[in-house]
């Protein structure tokens, strides 16, 4: 018996070559305790058992002992005669197996349209291998994301075997073939995705705000509390929506099967702002594409919007795609010092030396809550000649947005808004008994007494003068 080990972020992966019998056991439960306590850190074990040619219930207790002193245990690659252990003894209700998956060679395959670790494995096959310590969970995820999108009815690459490529997870897809982007009607494409709603309490998938949340602290050991801060502020602008989400959307995630346009790597599958795939996808494009293209994509994405809505809303998106360059940081691992230091100065030049712009100009339709109420505690609506578009100015927005988050938030219009505010300022007043009742109705914003008097009634079922609180 064999043993090699390899600790690597807290996981903690042991190479099993050979047959585990009585005898061979006792020696190596000894070894593999002495293994695990000279580790500074085991948050998770992977028993590679794809050069294990046997084991003994002795060598079924080894494994029990592991899974005792790390709960998080996986043994894979475990062969079908070595499997059949398991099953027969009742292990493989208490430990997570994983069957040895088929191996399979990418020497000589061609990249499929460039891209990193895809490749065409045959005329009607195409290989996705994942990065070295993918864990299985990874996966699995994918797969499963990919299927409850195309129940939905999202036109999805389905992957239909799972396998090995030199050690590392692959999934082979049916033949798919890149498209020419003037061939693409990204914009109706993405639109489709998005008009799908997901119920957040019945929903497989992950609230997509919260999960680039996550990711933006984990930026902190590398850029700093300021700008994690500043990052997590422009992503907090966000209003909550319930629109289903590609997550990491490339143009490289758009391809062709059976000349339809369909989506892959729905590994990131969410849900939330549509703003984030928008933004995820500029992040990605050359600065070529960004210009004409990505002008064509929004104007068809945003179909009858205004000319101004779709600029506001480009805006928006260039703003935010910002973050995706910074979270890329973290794509491969622990980043070089060298990259480190030039995403600070990145972080400096577009976003830190820019910030009071940012915030200026970085609003979003129906995202007023918090400029509202700081307005209403300085107590605007006392002000008489208060109207939408002086409310719309001090928002740095227009009146059409305005009036929408009126409408569909607060459900009332603004003139209902600042005259119930007036009412219950005004009802206080007369609680108090400090001010003349006949000033009571100018000084909580009113412009005449008679209006003042038909809407106090309508509000509480009486006139000012009899109002007793």
């Amino acid at each position: 018996m064999e043993v090699h080990a390899q600790n690597k972020g807290g996981q903690l992966t042991i190479t099993l070559s050979g047959r585990i019998d009585a005898a061979e056991a006792q020696k190596l439960q000894k070894e593999l305790m002495a293994l695990v306590d000279e580790q500074d850190r085991v948050d998770s074990i992977v028993i590679d058992a794809t050069h294990m040619a046997f084991i003994s219930s002795m060598g079924l207790r080894v494994m029990l002992m592991l899974k005792k002193r790390v709960d998080d245990l996986r043994i894979i690659g475990v062969n079908q005669d070595v499997y059949n252990v398991f099953a027969m003894t009742g292990f493989h209700k208490i430990l997570t197996i994983e069957k040895a998956l088929p191996e399979v060679s990418v020497e000589g395959c061609p990249a499929v349209n460039g891209q990193k670790d895809v490749y065409q494995l045959t005329d009607d096959t195409v290989l996705k291998v994942y990065a070295p310590g993918t864990a299985k969970a990874v996966v699995d995820h994918e797969v499963e994301m990919t299927k409850e999108m195309f129940v939905m009815g999202v036109p999805t690459a389905m992957a239909f075997d799972v396998v090995m490529v030199e050690g590392r997870y692959g999934l082979i897809y049916e033949s798919t073939q890149p498209m020419r982007i003037s061939a693409i009607d990204l914009g109706t494409m993405l639109r489709n995705l998005h008009e799908q709603k997901v119920d957040p309490e019945e929903t497989v998938f992950v609230y997509g705000h919260q999960e680039i949340r996550n990711r933006i602290d984990a930026l902190e050991p590398y850029l700093g509390d300021d700008a994690v801060s500043k990052l997590q502020q422009m992503m907090k602008v966000l209003p909550d929506a319930t629109s289903l989400l590609h997550g990491n959307l490339t143009l490289d995630c758009i391809m062709k099967q059976n000349n339809e346009a369909i989506f892959t790597g729905m590994g990131s599958v969410c849900y939330g702002h549509p703003v984030l795939d928008l933004s995820r996808l500029y992040a990605s494009l050359t600065e070529e594409q960004r210009g004409e293209y990505f002008d064509m994509l929004l104007d068809e994405y945003f179909d009858m919007e205004s000319a101004e809505t779709i600029k506001r809303n480009r805006e928006n998106i260039v703003i935010l795609s910002s973050v995706y360059e910074f979270l890329d940081l973290l794509d491969d691992g622990e980043p070089s010092p060298e990259a480190v230091e030039a995403s600070k100065a990145r972080f400096k030049e577009c976003i830190a030396d820019r910030w009071e712009e940012i915030l200026s100009r970085l609003r979003f339709k129906m995202d007023f809550n918090e400029e509202i109420r700081a307005l209403e505690r300085k107590q605007f609506y006392l002000d008489p000649d208060v109207n939408i578009d002086w409310i719309a100015q001090k928002l740095g927005t227009n009146r059409h947005y305005v009036s929408d988050y009126f409408n569909k938030v607060l459900h009332c219009t603004f003139n209902e808004y600042i005259n119930n505010l007036r009412l219950n300022y005004a009802a206080r007043l007369i609680r108090e008994g400090r001010v003349a009742k006949s000033q009571i109705c100018y000084d909580a914003g009113f412009g005449n007494d008679h209006t003042f008097r038909r809407l106090f009634k309508q509000k509480f079922g009486c006139l000012p003068s009899q109002y007793k609180g």
